[in-house]
C-alpha cells in the first residue's frame, strides 16, 4: 500500500498560521492542510470541554469540519480522570449538548467531528460507534485517533486494542489522525501518555500501517503531526 493514493494532511498550530497571514488571534487551536496539491483543509481543531457549558467555536474557523473532544465532568482539566463522565450524568450532558449544537451546525452547513480519548465521554470503540449510529443523519461524525484512545494500561494488549479501534471504527471514521505515545515524566502517577508523531513512541508502526490499509478507506482522509513528516509516511508505506 502507498499513501499516493490517500489524502494526507498534516496538524499545523493555528497561533503559527494566523501570525503568518498577519492576523491577530488564531480562530481555533490547530488546522489539519493538505501536504500535496492545491491547498484544501481538512478540519479546525478546537480544545475546551463541551460538558463544561462555555464550550465555543470560531464561525470563521476554516473548512467545514470541526473536530473537538467529546469532554469531560472533571473539574481539576481536560484530562482528570472523573468516573461520572461515562455514567449516566456524563451521559445525559453529552446528549444535552448535541441536542443544543445540532441547529447551528446545520445553520453554518459545519459538521462537529469528535476525537474520542479514554478520560472523555467518548472514550472507546463503542462509544464511538453508538454516537454513530444513535446521531445518523446528524452533524456529527468521529475521528480515529488511537493514540488518544489508549491508556498505559492498554499497552500491553495493545495488538488486540489497535485492530479492534480499526476493525470497527476505521471503516465509518471521517479521518485518522495518527500519532504515537510515549511515557512522560508524569505518566505513572497521571495515567496519560505523551503524544508525539507516528514513529516516535511505542506503537508498533508496521502493524498501523497494515491495519489502515485492511480496514480504512483509500479515501479516508490521514492527518499527520508535524515533525519528520517524511520519516511518517515513510512507515505507513512501507508494507
Amino acid at each position: 500500500m502507498s499513501l499516493a493514493t490517500r489524502p494526507v494532511y498534516l496538524l499545523h498550530d493555528a497561533a503559527v498560521l494566523a501570525r503568518m497571514i498577519g492576523v491577530e488571534a488564531p480562530c481555533c487551536a490547530h488546522v489539519a492542510m493538505s501536504t500535496t496539491g492545491e491547498a484544501t483543509t481538512f478540519a479546525s481543531f478546537v480544545e475546551g470541554n463541551p460538558l463544561s457549558g462555555n464550550w465555543a467555536v470560531d464561525a470563521e474557523s476554516p473548512g467545514s469540519r470541526i473536530v473537538s473532544w467529546s469532554g469531560t465532568l472533571a473539574e481539576e482539566g481536560l484530562f482528570g480522570d472523573e468516573p461520572r463522565t461515562w455514567m449516566r450524568a456524563g451521559q445525559e450532558r453529552f446528549a444535552a449538548f448535541l441536542d443544543e449544537i445540532a441547529p447551528a451546525l446545520h445553520h453554518h452547513r459545519r459538521t462537529l467531528c469528535f476525537r474520542p480519548h479514554h478520560r472523555h465521554v467518548l472514550s472507546d470503540v463503542h462509544s464511538s460507534v453508538k454516537l454513530l449510529r444513535d446521531r445518523a443523519g446528524g452533524p456529527f461524525e468521529v475521528l480515529l485517533s488511537p493514540a488518544d484512545i489508549l491508556a498505559p494500561g492498554m499497552l500491553r494488549d495493545v495488538e488486540d486494542h489497535l485492530t479492534r479501534m480499526f476493525a470497527h471504527v476505521g471503516p465509518v471514521a471521517a479521518g485518522v489522525l495518527l500519532a504515537d505515545v510515549r511515557e512522560g515524566h508524569n505518566t505513572a502517577e497521571s495515567g496519560l501518555f505523551d503524544v508525539v508523531p507516528f514513529g516516535q513512541g511505542l506503537l508498533p508502526s508496521a502493524l498501523v500501517a497494515r491495519l489502515l490499509a485492511e480496514f480504512v478507506p483509500e479515501t479516508t482522509p490521514i492527518v499527520l503531526l508535524p515533525g519528520d513528516l517524511d520519516r511518517q509516511r515513510a512507515l505507513l508505506g512501507a508494507l
